[in-house]
């Protein structure tokens, strides 16, 4: 499969503003923490989630192969480290929480968690937020570009999987299966599509991205009309402490 560029990727993300529920969610994690705690978002991106810790008093940092991600957390004095969950440039039991949030499909995820398990430390959690078939089916991207669907179902890896591997590292791990119901103007999704928003649409042909746009524009052709859509996520949880 073609690799994501994840530089390019980094320009849509201007089209791809952290929602106020995905914010909450790294609030509701870092407010179990006490202050000074050690919190590694691994694959964070511009670091929308970093900045929700450290107005939490956490020491918080993103981790990410992507130097245009990281530079854009910098401007606005996030503190970022360039590299993989992979190959993570860190000691031993140093962080309180690992988190990913939708990154957990980039690279080998089994190498991820084992990287995971060895910066933790002794009271630690595992946070993974990932994405199954019961939202690649159904998903917004799907309806238009058919091919998403395979392509997400490729990528990510089962969460029955990830939970049952992180099941032989830590002894306490839940799975729920929050749903978030997103609003937003036709013509503001047509953009953020435009741009590449979503790593899934650097994978898919061009024919197949115009024919998207195209009937996509005819079905909502007032750029002002809400659209709905759910993102049906998959929360797993390996706790330590």
């Amino acid at each position: 499969m073609t690799e994501v560029d994840l530089d390019r990727l980094a320009e849509g993300y201007r089209h791809r503003p952290a929602s106020a529920a995905s914010l909450e969610r790294a609030n509701a994690a870092g407010s179990s923490l006490v202050r000074g705690a050690r919190v590694l978002d691994v694959g964070g991106g511009p670091g929308n989630h970093v900045a929700v810790w450290q107005r939490q008093g956490l020491n918080a940092v993103v981790l990410d192969p992507s130097a245009a991600m990281l530079a854009y957390g910098r401007r606005h004095g996030l503190r970022g480290v360039r590299g993989t969950a992979q190959a993570m440039p860190f000691r031993m039991h140093r962080f309180a929480l690992v988190w990913f949030h939708l990154s957990i499909h980039y690279g080998d995820w089994r190498a991820a968690i084992d990287e995971s398990d060895r910066v933790l430390d002794d009271q630690g959690s595992i946070e993974i937020w990932t994405l199954g078939p019961d939202h690649h089916e159904r998903s917004m991207l799907a309806r238009w570009f058919p091919s998403v669907a395979r392509i997400d179902s490729d990528r990510f890896p089962p969460p029955e999987a990830l939970a049952t591997y992180l099941s032989r590292l830590v002894p306490d791990v839940s799975v729920t299966h929050p749903v978030e119901e997103v609003a937003r103007p036709a013509g503001s999704w047509l953009q953020a599509v435009e741009a590449g928003f979503i790593s899934t649409l650097q994978l898919l042909s061009e024919d197949e991205r115009s024919a998207g746009i195209e009937a996509f524009r005819r079905a909502h052709p007032d750029p002002d009309e809400e659209i709905v859509y759910q993102l049906r996520f998959t929360r797993i949880v390996g706790a330590r402490g």
